[in-house]
């Protein structure tokens, strides 16, 4: 067999590179924010580096924390992720559990990362918290989350960061040092990376998985090269993806991000983040079309049903 990848880590969405590509003006300003205090909002499309930023900064930072908000959405769940399991709490009621928070304030200089904040059941929990000194760093998709917070919570947020998508050259330009530390020398050009980067400009974090979904189908098959394995064979569903309307498009590109999702909540998720969201009723047949498709497998029946990507594309949206 072929050796094609020589370091899996580099293509993995857990990889951290020493230099974050066309984001060091951001991430120098989320830095200099959370180093000064200044609570800021960031946003930005699917697949725009958010998640990179972030990382690296609790890479850097010891004190910021992480919460997501599609996984800890209420008070009593925050609080709980906040504060270390080590920590004795007699009551464990949502004002115990606050008071707690507080005395850890005193002690550390603690910052928060709420991502998919928008998922949050009440928004006062982050003015609660910022009251007692925690810097808060909000994250989400794009700018239209913003109405999701009233005029009394952004006047909490002097700083937005805003992330727009990647250009195919930025793509391009990522994927190709991507390849360049995981692919061995000479299994690859650019043709198919420019491929890569041309339908899923933009997204760097579908692009990347695409990118090592083709090498190891080169190397299962022991070709000597990438360019050996037809793009469209291996991604027949790109086509698909081509015909969906805007709606649709939305809905896949969440489960491109987060996999799985029970039908109300990635609903939710939707409405929040479409330009002009509509009725449950048709979320329901853009569900159907999607299955159809392919593209997406229903999993239960009724209220229990979940939504997840088909196995092929579980593997590209990594």
């Amino acid at each position: 067999m072929s050796q094609i990848v020589i370091d899996h880590e580099p293509l993995s969405t857990s990889f951290l590179p020493k230099k974050l590509s066309f984001r060091e003006k951001e991430y120098a300003q989320l830095l200099g924010n959370l180093k000064g205090r200044i609570n800021t909002l960031l946003l930005g499309p699917i697949g725009s580096g958010k998640t990179a930023l972030i990382r690296s900064a609790m890479n850097e930072l010891k004190d910021l924390l992480y919460v997501d908000c599609l996984l800890y959405g209420t008070e009593y769940s925050v609080l709980k992720e906040l504060i270390p399991s080590n920590r004795f709490i007699v009551s464990r009621s949502n004002y115990d559990l606050f008071k707690e928070l507080q005395r850890i304030a005193r002690e550390r200089k603690l910052a928060v990362c709420f991502d998919n904040f928008t998922s949050l059941k009440d928004f006062s929990v982050m003015k609660k918290i910022m009251s007692i000194g925690i810097c808060v760093v909000s994250v989400g998709r794009v700018e239209r989350n913003l109405p999701s917070l009233n005029q009394n919570m952004l006047s909490g947020f002097p700083s937005l960061i805003r992330l727009e998508e990647y250009s195919v050259e930025q793509t391009f330009d990522i994927l190709r040092e991507k390849a360049r530390l995981s692919l061995n020398e000479g299994s690859y050009t650019d043709i198919p990376l420019r491929r890569i980067a041309e339908k899923l400009g933009g997204n760097i974090t579908m692009a990347m998985a695409i990118l090592r979904a083709l090498a190891l189908k080169a190397e299962s098959e022991g070709k000597n090269t990438i360019d050996e394995i037809s793009l469209e064979d291996l991604l027949p569903e790109n086509d698909c993806i081509d015909e969906l309307n805007n709606d649709e498009r939305t809905i896949f590109k969440i489960l491109s991000e987060l996999k799985s999702l029970p039908s109300y909540q990635l609903y939710n998720i939707y409405a929040k983040t479409a330009r002009y969201p509509k009725c449950e009723r048709s979320f329901r047949n853009y569900m159907e079309n999607l299955c159809a498709k392919g593209l997406v497998r229903a999993v239960g029946e009724r209220k229990g049903r979940i939504y997840e990507l088909v196995e092929n594309n579980e593997e590209k949206a990594e």
